[in-house]
């Protein structure tokens, strides 16, 4: 049964691996009041259609930030760019056989309110789902996030279930079972047109049927209804840490959640036999990934 556990019970390795959540006991990370009232008054037609506003600490660009001016967004870039300091630095001290191989992705402020908003069924964050990235493939690398509930009333609801090691072999015939020989001529034509230089995404097998998982569950109705739920509310000033791609998780409702993503290589961790890739692997008795 996934569970938060305080810092100080446990290897937060071995919390996270294990497909449960790892809940911070007292955050250090704190938004000043003035930053939060920005982030609050910040209208939705300014933000346009994006769901999220995402940040690159490599770089420092920003996307996703709609009509907001010049200084507005400056603002935004700084706030996102200590949110992300903070997640790292936090994350290397917590989880020092990760840092060294990881991979840092995008941070992003989740600026709206999740309860009753209209999207469609593939972008719905109140069904449960393991994430995947359509332009981003990990080749087997997993998605570790680390959030903070940054509103200064509201609390934000998720839930989840067992994990990918668990409803996998249930499942994974249905969500279109992981081959290499599925799609091997499309990924022979990106490979080569990219090395044309085209900007052309190639997936490996095992990102492909992860993203056909992720659908697959939210399409799931019977998944959905009948799979066992346990509710986690993270107050306002909260943060933990999750492997989505391993904990199917969905958000009910909150406003206003800062993230930090991190690619995590299945040799880093713990015991790699429970990645999600290696448990695909063993299903299909054959590697999924792209040298």
């Amino acid at each position: 049964m996934p569970s938060g556990i305080s810092p100080s019970a446990a290897d937060p390795h071995e919390i996270l691996e294990s497909g449960r959540i790892f809940t911070f006991e007292n955050p250090s990370f704190r938004l000043t009041g003035e930053d939060r009232r920005f982030l609050l008054e910040s209208r939705s037609e300014e933000i346009g259609h994006h769901k999220n506003i995402a940040f690159r600490p490599l770089t420092g660009r920003l996307s996703g930030a709609g009509k907001m001016d010049a200084a507005r967004v400056e603002r935004l870039r700084a706030i996102l760019q200590a949110y992300s300091k903070w997640a790292i630095e936090t994350a290397a001290r917590l989880l020092p056989r990760y840092c060294g191989a990881w991979k840092l992705d995008y941070a992003s402020l989740r600026p709206l309110e999740e309860s009753g908003r209209r999207l469609p069924l593939k972008k719905r964050n109140d069904l449960l789902h393991t994430d995947a990235f359509p332009t981003r493939p990990t080749n087997g690398a997993l998605i570790l996030r680390m959030f903070a509930n940054v509103h200064p009333t509201k609390p934000r609801v998720w839930k989840v279930s067992d994990p990918f090691e668990s409803i996998a072999p249930a499942h994974a015939d249905a969500a279109g079972f992981p081959s290499p020989a599925r799609g091997a001529g499309l990924r022979r034509l990106k490979r080569g047109l990219r090395a044309l230089g085209l900007p052309v995404i190639v997936r490996s097998p095992y990102d492909e049927f992860m993203l056909r998982f992720h659908d697959y569950l939210k399409h799931n109705a019977e998944y959905q209804k009948t799979c066992p739920k346990y509710e986690f509310v993270f107050p306002p000033g909260a943060a933990w840490l999750v492997f989505t791609d391993v904990v199917p998780h969905s958000v009910l409702s909150g406003q206003l959640a800062l993230e930090q993503t991190f690619l995590v290589s299945r040799e880093s961790l713990a015991s790699p036999a429970r990645a999600p890739v290696s448990v695909l692997e063993r299903i299909a008795g054959v590697k999924l990934t792209l040298p």
